[in-house]
């Protein structure tokens, strides 16, 4: 066999492998993470691609102000009234020195850092948007499982309490009480699945395809977490926030744009070409090379000033509320983040107490001391407490990309940790 691969074409050992490969890890082709999501989330959701349109807008606002010291050209076209044919006109002018261009030129690195910081923050809302799709999907996905769990351990109940009727070892109520448990289970399971189907139609809409069957499967207990102290998360948040940094470069420009308005009384120095011709006669024609001063003086300057120092302090406020904000978002989602993490610990003791507490209802339904009912309020119990189990999981997923995407861990890294907590490969 060694032998008959190693003298085959290179094309067709190339395929031949690959074959192979293919037929070892059927699964790799498969596989889903919320890393892979959140990339194809990039290229297909609408609000990031608007998003993104923005900041190439930002960017080209950054170009135009880089061209502030352009000269600009300029053709005019009249007829004066002791001439018989129109007039061409055409200026050049350059400017050399001006204080409003030069701010101007000042306010590009700060629209380039904007723009960047904006998208930033566009995509820690996609991460938290992609998750929150995944976790309504996983939670209707969980939800349906346990509800038809929970449908087949009635059917079973209802089965053998119509046998103990019928051998007159039980009673019509346990059949009955039985039947109401079965039918409110079964019109529940209605219910989850146009859930389940509203979680997938929403998950699509943003990644772009169905989700892969067997995708998102929830770790039975998610890895414990060894959370930092909260001031690291408040010293990060405060350094790194893109939103934080959008409010600073916003001041920024608000200063500038306050010394552009002051800047329009100042004068300003260009070189000045201009040639004029009337019709085609080059002797009604003169040109001239010069230089102009230009002292512009507007009385709307005045308001616009007093409109530049009000921007100015909305940007510094917005920038102080924005860091308070910030600051009680780490100190949240970190003090949620204890709480689940207590919570969880909660629940799993909860459905080891439910699961004992059904097999001795059972066993005492037996020995006639406790009644059918009880059997199925100790079932229903069991089913609710995985299910609280879950929600309390992704509770967790989202309360901890929560406080990772405030205190501005890189998106990528976040979402990796998360998948890895909570989710099996």
């Amino acid at each position: 066999m060694r032998f008959l691969f190693t003298n085959l074409p290179f094309a067709l050992r190339k395929s031949a492998l690959s074959a192979v490969v293919f037929l070892i890890f059927p699964a790799v082709s498969n596989a889903q993470s919320l890393l892979m999501d959140f990339q194809k989330a990039r290229d297909f959701d609408p609000t990031f691609a608007a998003a993104r349109i923005e900041n190439q807008s930002g960017k080209l606002d950054a170009k135009i102000a880089s061209m502030a010291y352009y000269p600009e050209a300029r053709t005019r076209i009249s007829q004066l009234d002791n001439e018989n044919s129109d007039r061409t006109t055409v200026s050049l002018t350059q400017p050399i020195l001006s204080y409003e261009k030069w701010l101007t030129l000042k306010e590009v690195d700060p629209k380039l850092a904007l723009a960047g910081a904006k998208l930033e923050q566009s995509q820690y809302d996609l991460a938290q948007r992609l998750f929150k799709a995944v976790s309504g999907l996983v939670d209707a996905k969980e939800k349906l499982s346990l509800n038809l769990k929970s449908l087949n351990a009635l059917e079973a109940q209802a089965t053998s309490a119509r046998r103990a009727f019928e051998l007159g070892m039980g009673t019509i109520t346990d059949v009955r009480d039985t039947e109401v448990r079965l039918a409110q289970v079964k019109s529940q399971s209605f219910v989850l699945k146009a859930a389940n189907a509203a979680a997938e139609r929403q998950y699509m809409a943003l990644v772009g395809h169905v989700p892969t069957k067997g995708a998102y499967t929830l770790k039975t207990k998610p890895e414990g977490l060894r959370l930092p102290p909260l001031d690291d998360f408040m010293l990060r948040a405060e350094q790194r926030s893109p939103a934080l940094r959008s409010n600073a470069v916003s001041i920024t420009l608000a200063e500038i744009s306050k010394l552009k308005i002051r800047a329009a009384f100042f004068p300003s120095l260009n070189a000045f070409v201009q040639r004029s011709q009337s019709g085609s006669n080059s002797a009604l024609s003169n040109s001239g090379i010069a230089l102009r001063m230009d002292v512009p003086i507007q009385a709307g300057s005045f308001f616009k000033g007093a409109a530049a120092d009000l921007e100015l302090n909305k940007a510094q406020e917005n920038e102080r509320n924005t860091r308070q904000q910030i600051r009680l978002d780490v100190e949240r989602f970190y003090n949620q983040l204890e709480a689940v993490q207590s919570e969880l610990w909660v629940r799993d003791e909860a459905i080891k107490a439910s699961e004992l507490s059904l097999e001795a209802n059972e066993q005492s339904f037996k020995g006639g001391v406790r009644t059918k009912l009880d059997v199925l309020n100790a079932l229903q119990a069991v089913f609710q407490a995985r299910a609280d189990y879950a929600s309390a999981q992704l509770r967790l997923g989202e309360t901890f990309l929560s406080l990772l995407t405030v205190s501005a861990t890189d998106a990528d890294a976040a979402l990796t940790q998360i998948n890895d907590m909570l989710f099996t490969e």
